[in-house]
């Protein structure tokens, strides 16, 4: 008897225990893959010309560089980039996993974190007896890493970063700031901010 009530309570229980998504967690992620979508229309690489066939994308964020976000608001946007700074505060050290639905131009692939070794060892100073670099590396130059997007409170402006490497002495990483119009777009703003060439050794 007391077995069978057991059960029952269990059968009872159990769907609670399901999670759903929000109305308003489907809106923000529409958000993030917009974004990223844009960052990805035309990406800006250290050596110039994007002579990548398609674009190999780590699957994981990380967080940008450096890791203090490097950009300066006009004095009537600082209150939302503050927000904004806040969410990247609280939530940096979470990454997220991307999802295939990004909408750009080119075709591109997600690696995995194994992935993304396997072609930076690949790219490295030439060693001797280095064998020929896989297929699936082929007719390409960058490896793309994304941070996640952090956003103010009424999530009309969102700060990001995106990183490109390409060698041993070849990346470029950039914080980017982008903010919602009238007509619900997404737009880059070109406020004052940083990036980060290695190039030759050097940093600039």
């Amino acid at each position: 008897m007391f077995r069978f009530a057991y059960l029952i309570m269990i059968c009872t229980i159990a769907p609670g225990f399901q999670q759903e998504t929000s109305p308003t967690d489907s809106e923000r992620e529409k958000d993030v893959y917009a974004i990223y979508s844009l960052m990805l229309a035309n990406p800006q690489t250290s050596h110039g010309a994007d002579n990548n066939e398609r674009y190999l994308i780590a699957v994981t964020t990380a967080p940008g560089y450096p890791q203090q976000p490097c950009v300066r608001p006009p004095t009537v946007r600082e209150a939302d980039f503050r927000e904004a700074l806040v969410d990247y505060e609280r939530r940096k050290g979470t990454p997220r996993q991307l999802k295939q639905t990004l909408s750009i131009r080119k075709p591109y692939v997600l690696l995995s974190a194994d992935e993304v070794r396997e072609f930076m060892a690949t790219r490295s100073m030439p060693r001797i007896g280095s064998e020929v670099a896989p297929e699936k590396f082929r007719g390409v130059t960058d490896v793309f890493t994304l941070s996640d997007v952090y956003f103010n409170q009424r999530r009309t402006l969102a700060l990001t970063a995106i990183s490109t490497w390409c060698g041993s002495l070849c990346a470029l990483y950039q914080w980017k700031v982008f903010e919602k119009t009238d007509t619900a777009k997404w737009e880059e703003r070109k406020w004052v901010g940083c990036v980060t060439i290695a190039k030759l050794g050097d940093a600039e």
